[in-house]
């Protein structure tokens, strides 16, 4: 990997590529046999945006394309399920909890067994863990889910979406942390679960 530019702050990245190699095939094939939703949902003013009590700042969760044949009821229950999870996610990890601090024992709700193995080994690019020591307190600036759906049967199996999370930070550590890039999920034991992660996480 290049060294980054002077005066460029570095830019962190894991993907899962064996999982993303999956996606793609499977989203390939569903293309090829039924055409997507023409325009992004048109979105109600209350399931549109989640907010979490402590960060007031909404997140707008939108639905960008859908693979398949999905009826709108399942299309918005898939758009708020799939937010929820997201929010539980930067909840954990970036956004909540006492600073400062470096334990962040329970950072990924929603992920299965085997991503949440997988992440344990990211918190520098997961969590705050790096910097929370020198963090006092976390504001949320921007939070933004974009989903893409894969559907067959008239159920959805798989979502990408797409994610944009910005905070500013007060403390030794002070500036903005913009962490954006697509997690994948698929329903697993009746509820929506983070499986594979292509992530990139930057400050300045």
């Amino acid at each position: 990997m290049p060294s980054p530019s002077p005066g460029r702050t570095p830019w962190a990245r894991r993907v899962v590529a064996p999982l993303l190699v999956l996606l793609v095939s499977f989203s390939t094939a569903c293309q090829s046999t039924a055409e997507p939703s023409a325009s992004p949902e048109r979105l109600s003013r209350d399931d549109a945006r989640v907010t979490l009590a402590s960060h007031p700042v909404p997140t707008r969760t939108t639905i960008h394309r859908v693979f398949g044949r999905l009826p709108d009821a399942r299309r918005k229950a898939v758009r708020k399920q799939v937010g929820a999870v997201v929010d539980r996610w930067w909840e954990a990890a970036y956004l909540g909890g006492a600073y400062p601090r470096s334990s962040f024992p329970s950072a990924f709700p929603g992920f299965t067994d085997a991503a949440e193995a997988r992440a344990r080994g990211d918190k520098a690019l997961l969590t705050n863990r790096t910097g929370g020591p020198r963090i006092d307190s976390v504001t949320a600036r921007k939070r933004s889910v974009v989903v893409d759906i894969i559907a067959t049967g008239g159920q959805a199996r798989t979502v990408t979406a797409h994610v944009l999370l910005r905070f500013d930070t007060t403390g030794s550590k002070t500036g903005t942390t913009t962490v954006r890039g697509r997690l994948f999920l698929t329903r697993k034991r009746g509820a929506w679960r983070i499986f594979g992660y292509d992530l990139a996480k930057g400050a300045r």
